[in-house]
């Protein structure tokens, strides 16, 4: 039995790997108001410079609690959460870089360590942040997003322009002259009518059954009503005031409806 869990363990990994994701895969960036080694929101405004800086580099950012897009609302994955580590350095440096993560945890892309020899720290921050997106402002990012025929055949949806889409091929065609029917994978739904219950842990939540017995425990995540399900990869979320539970093993994806009482 341990090697047959092994053996899946591995395959698992396998499959996590080979779908190795690009930023160019994310349509979003979040920011959060205070980074972990921040003391305060905003504190040296470093988190609004982040937001600042992403924008200016052709990524489209929000903070974690204002206003998003309804896609993003829908889907949580279609954005990566930053996070900055506070690179110890010594008397004389100060040290900053940044670390993209997808919405299971996962990360995607980090900065250089950007590098500061300013005393005063707000000055500092500032300057070693913008060394570290160097990293991103070089990245000639653009957001591609792969969308499934009937067919089977692919097509790559980028943001080149509103109106046009680019073929596999490499052809661009307008979607007010071409009309192309697209249909995105369909996702499986099931909705359950058992109710659960949120019991509070360090770091998120174990959900309990009436028994009461564990089912499941979620982990916080930088967005709001985001939660990472240990050891799956999985995440249950909020949407139009229900919880979902959506899980992506690497070859298929599930969802369903979770009546949880948090």
């Amino acid at each position: 039995m341990k090697k047959l869990l092994l053996f899946f363990t591995i395959v698992t990994i396998s499959l996590c790997a080979m779908a190795q994701k690009s930023i160019n895969d994310y349509k979003y960036i979040l920011v959060p108001k205070k980074f972990d080694f921040q003391k305060s929101e905003d504190k040296y405004q470093l988190n609004s410079i982040t937001k600042f800086l992403f924008n200016k580099y052709g990524y489209e950012a929000y903070f974690t609690d204002e206003e998003l897009p309804e896609d993003l609302n829908n889907n949580p994955c279609l954005a990566l959460t930053t996070e900055a580590n506070d690179e110890k350095g010594n008397l004389f440096k100060t040290k900053v870089e940044i670390i993209l993560k997808d919405c299971f945890g996962e990360v995607v892309k980090k900065s250089k360590v950007g590098e500061s020899r300013i005393k005063r720290y707000e000055r500092a921050y500032n300057e070693a942040l913008r060394e570290a997106f160097k990293t991103f402002q070089d990245l000639d990012y653009k957001y591609v997003q792969e969308i499934k025929e009937d067919g089977g055949s692919k097509e790559l949806e980028t943001n080149v322009s509103k109106d046009a889409i680019i073929l596999e091929s490499g052809t661009v065609k307008n979607k007010k002259r071409d009309k192309i029917e697209l249909k995105r994978p369909q996702k499986k739904s099931l909705e359950t009518k058992e109710i659960y219950y949120a019991q509070a842990i360090d770091n998120g939540f174990q959900i309990v059954d009436a028994s009461p017995k564990i089912v499941m425990v979620l982990f916080y995540t930088a967005a709001k009503d985001v939660f990472i399900v240990k050891d799956k990869n999985a995440i249950v979320f909020k949407k139009d005031g229900e919880w979902l539970y959506s899980e992506n093993d690497g070859t298929d994806k599930s969802s369903k409806i979770m009546n949880i009482k948090f």
